[in-house]
This record gives C-alpha cells, sequence and structure tokens, in this order.
C-alpha cells in the first residue's frame, strides 16, 4: 500500500493564485492528521488525494483503493448494502465496535447524527479500503460516539487521514501530523511534524519563535556589520586626510618624511581591509536573510471591555420539559468568576438548560451582562448582527475587524462579502461586538464548532486568560478545550424520558 503526491499544483478555476505548488507529501500504513486554519486547502488536499480532483499539475499514485467520507453522510449507497449484509466475522465485528445492529441500520432515515457517522464509518470499512480518508469525523458528536469511531478506525490496517480539529481524537489514531498553512496570494505549504495533533501545534509554534528569533538576530548581525564598517570607512577616510600632503610647504620636508614614515606602516591600507571584510560579511548575511521568510507572529487574544461588574447567578430548581422529555434543575448558585463545563451525551438537555438558563437571566434584568452564543444562528439572529455592523461607524468597523483577526480571521473576508459568513466567522464576529457591550457572563453551546483548529486554539487562550474574571458555562465535546477553560464540571443524565442536572 502507497500513497504518493508528487510535486501536485492546484489552483480553483477563475483564482489568480495556486492553492498548491509543487507540494509533495508520502503517506504509508497509519493514521496521518491533517490541520490548518479554513483556506489552507485541507478539503482540497483530501479530494485530490482520494482521486476526486485531479491536479494541474504533478501526480498522485496510489497503491490501492481510496476511500473519502465527508463531513456530511449521505446515506448509504446500492454497493453498500451488499457489503454491510454480507455476514462476514469482519463486518460483524465492525458492528461490534461501532454498536450498531442489523435492525438500526435497516431503519438509517431515523438514526441520530452520532448513529449515522457510525453508520458512514461502517460502510467505507465494510469495502476493506486500502486508503482511507475522513473529513471532520466527530463534528457534533458526543464523547461515547467518539470513543466507538476510535475503537473501530483502530481495526483498520490501511492508509488512514483524517481531517481534524479534535485534538484527543487525533491524538487517539495518530501520531503524525500534517499542518498547512496559506497566506494571502500564497499557496500553501506543508509542515509535516511526526507528533500528534496536541504536540505538534505547540511544536510548531516553538519553531515559528525559533525561526522569528533566528530572522532577528541575521538582521541584528547585518545592521551590526554595517556600523563597525561605517566606523572604519570613516576613520580609514579620517586617517587618509591626515597623511596629505596637500597645504604643507613644499619646503617643509621634515614633516613630508613623517608622512611618508606613516604611510609605510599600512595602517591605512588594513583599515580599509577590515571594512570590506565586513560589509562582505553584511552582504553574505543578506543573501541568507533573503532566501529566508520571517515568520509572522499572529497577534492573538482578545479581552471584554467595558462595565466589567461581573454578577453572581442562580436558577431555581425546577422542571423543564420538551416534548415528552423532562429535565430536572436543582437549585443552583454561581459565585462571579467560575468556569463551568456542561456536559453529558447528545439529547440529554444541555442546549436546553443553557436556554432556559439564559431566559431565567433575562427576567432577572441580567440579559445585558450576558453572551449567549448558539450551536447554530438563527436567519433572524445572522440578520440581527449584519445589521449591528452595518450600522457601525467607519472607525469601530475597523476595531470589530481587528478583533476578528486576533481570533484566527482574515478579516478581508468581511469587506467582501459581510452576508455571506461562514457559521465560524459568525460566531467570531458574535463575540467581537458582544466584547464592546460589557458582557462578562459567557454562554456557549458547542463554541468550537465549525472553527479550526487556529481559531480554536485562539479562543481557548482569550477564554483561560484574557476572561479569567468572567463567568462562563461551556457547553462542548472537546475534552481538552474544556479541561483548558473550566474548573468545574456539571452533567446531564437522561434515562428514558426523564433527565436531571448533577452539580
Amino acid at each position: 500500500m502507497f500513497l504518493h503526491l508528487d510535486n501536485i499544483s492546484y489552483s480553483y478555476p477563475g483564482s489568480g493564485s495556486d492553492l498548491f505548488s509543487d507540494l509533495s507529501l508520502s503517506f504509508a500504513e497509519g493514521w496521518t492528521v491533517i490541520a490548518g486554519a479554513n483556506g489552507s486547502g485541507k478539503s482540497t488536499l483530501i479530494s485530490i488525494a482520494s482521486g476526486l480532483i485531479i491536479p494541474d499539475s504533478g501526480s498522485v499514485r496510489r497503491g490501492g483503493v481510496a476511500i473519502l467520507c465527508p463531513q456530511v453522510f449521505r446515506g448509504l449507497m446500492p454497493e453498500d448494502w451488499s457489503d454491510i449484509f454480507s455476514g462476514s466475522n469482519h463486518v460483524g465485528m465492525l458492528k461490534s465496535s461501532l454498536s450498531l445492529t442489523d435492525s438500526m441500520i435497516e431503519r438509517e432515515e431515523t438514526l441520530s447524527g452520532g448513529e449515522k457517522k457510525r453508520l458512514q464509518i461502517l460502510a467505507a470499512l465494510s469495502h476493506s479500503p486500502e486508503i482511507l480518508v475522513l473529513d471532520e469525523p466527530t463534528n457534533h458528536l458526543d464523547m461515547y460516539s467518539k470513543d466507538l469511531l476510535i475503537n473501530a478506525l483502530r481495526l483498520f490496517d490501511g492508509i488512514g487521514i483524517i481531517v481534524t480539529h479534535d485534538r484527543e481524537f487525533a491524538a487517539a489514531l495518530s501520531s503524525r501530523t500534517i499542518l498547512l498553512e496559506r497566506g494571502t496570494d500564497k499557496a500553501a505549504t506543508a509542515e509535516d511534524i511526526p507528533l500528534p495533533l496536541p504536540t505538534a501545534l505547540d511544536e510548531s509554534s516553538r519553531r515559528r519563535r525559533d525561526g522569528r528569533d533566528s530572522y532577528d538576530r541575521i538582521l541584528s548581525a547585518i545592521s551590526k556589520e554595517n556600523m563597525i564598517a561605517k566606523m572604519l570607512g570613516e576613520k580609514s577616510q579620517s586617517r587618509q586626510k591626515a597623511l596629505s600632503k596637500k597645504g604643507i610647504n613644499s619646503k617643509d620636508h621634515d614633516a613630508k618624511a613623517k608622512i611618508d614614515g606613516a604611510r609605510l606602516t599600512g595602517k591605512d591600507a588594513s583599515l580599509d581591509g577590515a571594512m570590506r571584510n565586513h560589509l562582505s560579511h553584511s552582504r553574505q548575511l543578506g543573501e541568507k536573510l533573503e532566501s529566508s521568510t520571517k515568520p509572522l507572529m499572529r497577534k492573538e487574544g482578545l479581552s471584554f471591555i467595558g462595565n466589567m461588574h461581573v454578577p453572581d447567578i442562580s436558577f431555581p430548581e425546577s422542571v423543564i420539559n420538551i416534548g415528552e422529555y423532562s429535565l430536572f434543575i436543582p437549585s443552583l448558585s454561581v459565585k462571579a468568576g467560575t468556569h463551568i463545563a456542561l456536559t453529558g451525551r447528545n439529547g440529554s438537555g444541555k442546549t436546553l438548560f443553557l436556554k432556559a438558563l439564559y431566559h431565567h437571566l433575562e427576567e432577572q434584568e441580567k440579559s445585558r451582562y450576558v453572551l449567549y452564543l448558539p450551536q447554530e444562528f438563527s436567519e433572524k439572529e445572522t440578520e440581527k448582527m449584519h445589521s449591528a455592523f452595518a450600522s457601525l461607524e467607519d472607525d469601530e468597523k475597523g476595531l470589530i475587524l481587528s478583533d476578528m483577526y486576533r481570533m484566527g480571521s482574515n478579516p478581508s473576508a468581511l469587506f467582501q462579502d459581510s452576508l455571506n459568513l461562514s457559521p465560524g466567522e459568525m460566531k467570531k464576529l458574535a463575540i467581537a461586538l458582544s466584547r464592546r457591550k460589557g458582557k462578562t457572563v459567557l454562554l456557549m453551546d458547542e463554541p468550537t464548532n465549525h472553527l479550526d483548529i487556529v481559531s480554536m486554539r485562539i479562543l481557548e487562550r482569550m477564554l483561560r486568560e484574557d476572561c479569567r474574571d468572567m463567568t462562563m458555562i461551556l457547553v462542548s465535546h472537546d475534552v481538552a478545550f474544556l479541561s483548558a477553560c473550566t474548573d468545574t464540571e456539571w452533567k446531564t443524565e437522561r434515562r428514558g424520558n426523564r433527565g436531571k442536572l448533577g452539580v
């Protein structure tokens, strides 16, 4: 089995710049994680690797059948059914590891999102491909479904490629990470690091810092060489002027003899030689600098500003109902500055409670302190944010764009089409707009969904460091994210149509 991308180049139709230029990568048996910011080319790269996109130049060599599992599962294809119900021990083991029964598979249209994702993986693995490519397989999955996916994917012994920002999931499967990065109007670069995703991100940051320090040291050395050369040149000119016979009386033979004697020492020649050596070294350093690029260090993080009052919040003992499901909530009291992780299986009522808490704070007239960030924005909420941004003065818009840049965005996209932002960009816009209104209670429902790994890490640092004095309740299935940002856990548990919040 093998997969080689040799000197591939590719540009989007109508684009004036390359997405990839002479990019070469090789994949062997085992799992490789591909990560990077939105727009860095992750989805396009795996489509090229899978054969769904043909590169403009270069070649792709595959030693076997490749299957790509996209983010959204569209349902089983006719060819999937025969393999899934082949009765083979291999498929039976896969069904067991993914906790899927034949009756569940036969009613695929009624399955939950997590069950459908497991069915997608089952269908792919049942074909026994040599190359399996997964695009963000854990989006919207709870820990139970993630663990099932990990157990099944560990059974795969071919070449595996995963695009993901889920660090725990990535680390459970792979010790190799390819980080893609693309600057404005520049082809993407691939940094191949033989480490799990969490460690690879830290290693990449270290290399970037070291590269920047090295660049600055060379720049400083050039400046020093030029300064020394200038000093030697000025000293040489001064000496030459002192040794000039111009203005000496033609009959003053003693003065002329002294000058001739000084010239014979060759001190002025040695000064010129030293100056030339320093200038030569400066040019060599300059050539070295021209062949390298100074790594850019993005300014990251921001603090919420305005009225910084952080209120205590409370919630009375109650039962929340939705349809046939009831969620019991005990009496709650949260001190200002507490950071809470709200965890539990999908469908156990986390979002239900978060919405109820927000409405309760509205009734207490504390909503002016609250930023409520839902999983998805409704059309009405989206229009409201667009109007809020459009109504700002130009200087205020500039501050918002600066905030979005510090959260990992390319703010020029907002200028170009502020009415067609991705869900991830909408979350950043909501945070940036709320930041200027003194919001100090943060209720966030799956805030890392739709964020790339760069933006997610920035948000994580922002919540951990810049917002440490605020109150936060975060719903997330990202264990690493919650571990970094919270210090208390609440958990929803469901049994049938009854659930409760444990604190």
